[in-house]
Protein backbone atom coordinates (compact mmCIF):
# COMPACT_ATOMS: atom_id res chain seq x y z
CA UNK A 1 0.00 0.00 0.00
CA UNK A 2 1.29 3.77 -0.75
CA UNK A 3 0.17 4.48 2.57
CA UNK A 4 3.06 2.17 4.17
CA UNK A 5 5.45 4.00 2.39
CA UNK A 6 3.99 7.62 3.69
CA UNK A 7 3.95 6.35 7.05
CA UNK A 8 8.00 4.70 7.10
CA UNK A 9 8.49 8.47 6.50
CA UNK A 10 6.91 10.31 8.44
CA UNK A 11 8.57 8.00 11.53
CA UNK A 12 11.80 8.00 9.74
CA UNK A 13 11.59 12.20 9.69
CA UNK A 14 10.83 11.71 13.43
CA UNK A 15 13.74 10.01 14.32
CA UNK A 16 15.70 12.11 12.47
CA UNK A 17 14.63 14.68 14.59
CA UNK A 18 14.99 12.69 17.54
CA UNK A 19 18.62 12.17 16.37
CA UNK A 20 19.15 15.87 16.40
CA UNK A 21 17.90 16.26 19.62
CA UNK A 22 19.89 13.34 21.25
CA UNK A 23 22.97 14.49 19.61
CA UNK A 24 22.67 18.03 21.35
CA UNK A 25 22.03 16.72 24.40
CA UNK A 26 25.14 14.77 24.45
CA UNK A 27 27.30 18.09 23.36
CA UNK A 28 25.77 19.77 26.07
CA UNK A 29 26.63 16.91 28.33
CA UNK A 30 29.28 19.08 30.29
CA UNK A 31 27.68 22.56 29.84
CA UNK A 32 27.28 23.62 33.37
CA UNK A 33 23.46 24.32 34.09
CA UNK A 34 22.38 23.11 30.86
CA UNK A 35 18.87 20.83 30.78
CA UNK A 36 18.12 17.68 28.78
CA UNK A 37 15.47 18.47 26.66
CA UNK A 38 13.35 15.55 24.75
CA UNK A 39 10.98 15.61 21.69
CA UNK A 40 7.35 15.32 22.17
CA UNK A 41 5.09 13.46 19.81
CA UNK A 42 1.59 12.77 19.45
CA UNK A 43 -0.16 10.60 16.97
CA UNK A 44 -2.42 12.06 13.50
CA UNK A 45 -5.08 9.99 12.67
CA UNK A 46 -5.26 9.95 8.55
CA UNK A 47 -8.59 9.05 7.86
CA UNK A 48 -7.93 8.52 4.40
CA UNK A 49 -8.69 4.68 4.08
CA UNK A 50 -11.98 4.75 6.00
CA UNK A 51 -11.29 0.87 6.50
CA UNK A 52 -8.01 1.24 7.63
CA UNK A 53 -6.86 4.67 9.73
CA UNK A 54 -3.43 5.50 10.16
CA UNK A 55 -1.52 7.09 13.06
CA UNK A 56 1.23 9.51 11.69
CA UNK A 57 3.69 10.87 14.30
CA UNK A 58 3.74 14.62 14.77
CA UNK A 59 6.23 16.64 16.24
CA UNK A 60 4.58 18.65 19.54
CA UNK A 61 7.98 20.62 20.33
CA UNK A 62 10.75 20.05 22.67
CA UNK A 63 10.02 19.30 26.68
CA UNK A 64 12.65 20.26 28.81
CA UNK A 65 13.84 18.35 31.98
CA UNK A 66 14.03 20.82 34.94
CA UNK A 67 15.88 17.62 37.16
CA UNK A 68 18.75 19.17 39.22
CA UNK A 69 21.92 18.34 37.52
CA UNK A 70 24.97 16.97 40.37
CA UNK A 71 27.23 20.27 41.79
CA UNK A 72 30.78 20.61 41.48
CA UNK A 73 32.68 22.54 43.80
CA UNK A 74 35.13 25.04 42.37
CA UNK A 75 35.95 27.32 45.12
CA UNK A 76 35.39 30.78 43.34
CA UNK A 77 33.76 33.45 44.85
CA UNK A 78 30.92 33.52 42.12
CA UNK A 79 30.37 30.76 41.70
CA UNK A 80 26.86 29.71 42.73
CA UNK A 81 24.59 26.78 42.43
CA UNK A 82 20.76 26.54 42.97
CA UNK A 83 19.29 23.53 45.32
CA UNK A 84 15.98 22.77 46.94
CA UNK A 85 13.86 23.78 44.16
CA UNK A 86 14.49 22.49 40.49
CA UNK A 87 11.88 24.96 39.16
CA UNK A 88 14.37 27.82 40.23
CA UNK A 89 16.08 29.97 38.19
CA UNK A 90 18.75 32.89 38.26
CA UNK A 91 17.62 35.80 35.84
CA UNK A 92 20.17 37.75 33.48
CA UNK A 93 19.68 40.25 30.85
CA UNK A 94 21.04 40.62 27.65
CA UNK A 95 20.22 44.42 26.01
CA UNK A 96 16.26 44.45 26.74
CA UNK A 97 15.79 41.07 27.45
CA UNK A 98 15.89 39.02 30.30
CA UNK A 99 16.31 35.39 30.46
CA UNK A 100 16.43 32.50 32.77
CA UNK A 101 19.36 30.41 33.73
CA UNK A 102 20.72 27.82 36.48
CA UNK A 103 24.40 28.07 34.67
CA UNK A 104 25.73 29.65 38.12
CA UNK A 105 29.23 30.37 36.59
CA UNK A 106 29.22 34.08 36.99
CA UNK A 107 32.11 36.77 36.89
CA UNK A 108 32.66 40.35 37.49
CA UNK A 109 33.15 42.83 34.73
CA UNK A 110 34.72 45.66 33.89
CA UNK A 111 32.03 47.75 35.49
CA UNK A 112 32.04 45.84 38.21
CA UNK A 113 28.73 43.82 37.88
CA UNK A 114 28.46 40.36 37.68
CA UNK A 115 27.74 38.84 34.68
CA UNK A 116 27.88 35.29 32.73
CA UNK A 117 31.08 33.92 30.56
CA UNK A 118 28.78 35.48 27.72
CA UNK A 119 28.68 39.10 28.74
CA UNK A 120 24.57 38.39 30.35
CA UNK A 121 24.14 41.12 33.38
CA UNK A 122 22.95 39.00 36.58
CA UNK A 123 20.17 41.50 37.79
CA UNK A 124 19.16 41.28 41.77
CA UNK A 125 16.04 41.83 43.82
CA UNK A 126 15.16 45.11 42.21
CA UNK A 127 15.43 43.89 38.60
CA UNK A 128 18.29 45.73 38.00
CA UNK A 129 22.09 44.37 37.19
CA UNK A 130 24.05 44.31 40.22
CA UNK A 131 27.28 46.64 41.14
CA UNK A 132 30.20 45.41 43.63
CA UNK A 133 31.91 48.64 44.90
CA UNK A 134 34.92 46.78 44.64
CA UNK A 135 36.01 47.77 48.58
CA UNK A 136 36.56 44.71 49.72
CA UNK A 137 37.94 41.41 47.49
CA UNK A 138 35.61 39.07 49.98
CA UNK A 139 32.51 38.16 48.42
CA UNK A 140 29.91 36.14 50.50
CA UNK A 141 26.79 34.63 48.90
CA UNK A 142 24.42 33.75 51.42
CA UNK A 143 21.76 30.89 50.97
CA UNK A 144 18.92 32.95 50.84
CA UNK A 145 20.75 35.14 47.84
CA UNK A 146 21.88 37.86 49.77
CA UNK A 147 25.51 39.25 48.88
CA UNK A 148 27.82 40.54 50.91
CA UNK A 149 31.27 42.61 49.96
CA UNK A 150 33.18 42.33 53.41
CA UNK A 151 31.06 43.27 55.86
CA UNK A 152 29.22 45.45 53.57
CA UNK A 153 25.39 43.93 52.10
CA UNK A 154 25.53 45.23 48.24
CA UNK A 155 22.09 43.58 47.63
CA UNK A 156 20.70 40.64 46.56
CA UNK A 157 20.13 37.94 43.78
CA UNK A 158 16.59 37.67 41.85
CA UNK A 159 15.57 33.72 41.39
CA UNK A 160 12.38 33.23 39.76
CA UNK A 161 10.22 30.00 39.56
CA UNK A 162 9.13 28.39 36.23
CA UNK A 163 4.88 28.32 37.43
CA UNK A 164 3.55 24.74 36.72
CA UNK A 165 2.08 24.65 33.02
CA UNK A 166 3.79 27.46 31.58
CA UNK A 167 5.81 26.49 28.58
CA UNK A 168 10.13 26.72 28.85
CA UNK A 169 12.18 27.81 25.67
CA UNK A 170 15.53 26.86 25.45
CA UNK A 171 17.54 30.55 23.96
CA UNK A 172 21.04 29.32 23.83
CA UNK A 173 23.64 29.89 26.68
CA UNK A 174 22.13 27.25 28.94
CA UNK A 175 19.38 30.35 28.77
CA UNK A 176 15.72 30.22 28.79
CA UNK A 177 12.36 31.97 28.38
CA UNK A 178 8.97 31.15 30.03
CA UNK A 179 5.95 32.59 29.60
CA UNK A 180 4.98 32.45 33.38
CA UNK A 181 7.29 32.96 36.31
CA UNK A 182 6.75 33.84 40.03
CA UNK A 183 9.27 34.95 42.94
CA UNK A 184 11.07 31.63 43.79
CA UNK A 185 10.66 30.20 47.33
CA UNK A 186 12.07 26.79 48.86
CA UNK A 187 16.10 27.39 47.66
CA UNK A 188 19.02 27.69 49.09
CA UNK A 189 22.15 28.93 46.93
CA UNK A 190 25.69 27.78 47.13
CA UNK A 191 28.40 29.54 47.06
CA UNK A 192 31.56 28.23 44.87
CA UNK A 193 29.77 25.48 43.89
CA UNK A 194 28.55 24.95 39.66
CA UNK A 195 25.76 22.93 39.17
CA UNK A 196 26.44 21.10 35.82
CA UNK A 197 24.14 19.21 33.22
CA UNK A 198 21.56 17.15 34.02
CA UNK A 199 22.28 14.82 31.39
CA UNK A 200 23.12 11.11 31.77
CA UNK A 201 24.82 10.23 28.75
CA UNK A 202 24.87 6.48 29.28
CA UNK A 203 21.02 7.02 28.84
CA UNK A 204 21.19 8.91 26.16
CA UNK A 205 23.88 6.49 24.01
CA UNK A 206 21.47 3.72 24.74
CA UNK A 207 18.88 5.80 23.23
CA UNK A 208 20.74 6.31 20.41
CA UNK A 209 21.26 2.93 19.93
CA UNK A 210 17.42 2.13 19.93
CA UNK A 211 16.77 4.72 17.25
CA UNK A 212 19.60 3.42 14.93
CA UNK A 213 18.12 -0.20 15.20
CA UNK A 214 14.44 1.78 14.50
CA UNK A 215 16.07 3.91 11.81
CA UNK A 216 16.83 0.46 10.43
CA UNK A 217 13.77 -1.84 10.78
CA UNK A 218 11.80 1.29 9.06
CA UNK A 219 14.34 0.56 6.03
CA UNK A 220 13.89 -3.22 5.91
CA UNK A 221 9.68 -2.10 5.88
CA UNK A 222 10.81 -0.06 3.10
CA UNK A 223 13.07 -2.17 1.28
CA UNK A 224 10.27 -4.91 1.35
CA UNK A 225 7.14 -2.95 0.10
CA UNK A 226 9.09 -1.99 -2.87
CA UNK A 227 9.74 -5.32 -3.34
CA UNK A 228 6.10 -6.42 -2.81
CA UNK A 229 5.02 -3.34 -5.33
CA UNK A 230 8.16 -4.61 -7.93
CA UNK A 231 6.92 -7.67 -8.19
CA UNK A 232 2.98 -6.95 -8.05
CA UNK A 233 3.80 -4.56 -11.10
CA UNK A 234 5.63 -7.67 -13.30
CA UNK A 235 2.89 -10.11 -12.90
CA UNK A 236 0.19 -7.40 -13.58
CA UNK A 237 0.20 -8.21 -17.09
CA UNK A 238 0.15 -11.97 -16.95
CA UNK A 239 -3.11 -11.51 -14.79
Amino acid sequence: MESTSFLALSKQVALEMRLANIANNLANASTPGYRRNEMAFEGFLSRQHASAPILYPVERGVRVDLGEGPAIATGNQLDLSITGNDRAFFVVARGNETFLTRAGTFQLDESGQIATPSGDLVLGASGQPIVMPGRSATITITGNGAIYEGDDLVGELQLVDVVPGATLDTRGDSRFSASATRPAEGYAIKQGVVEQSNVQSIIELTKLIQLSRDFEALQQIQASEHSRMTDAIERLPTV
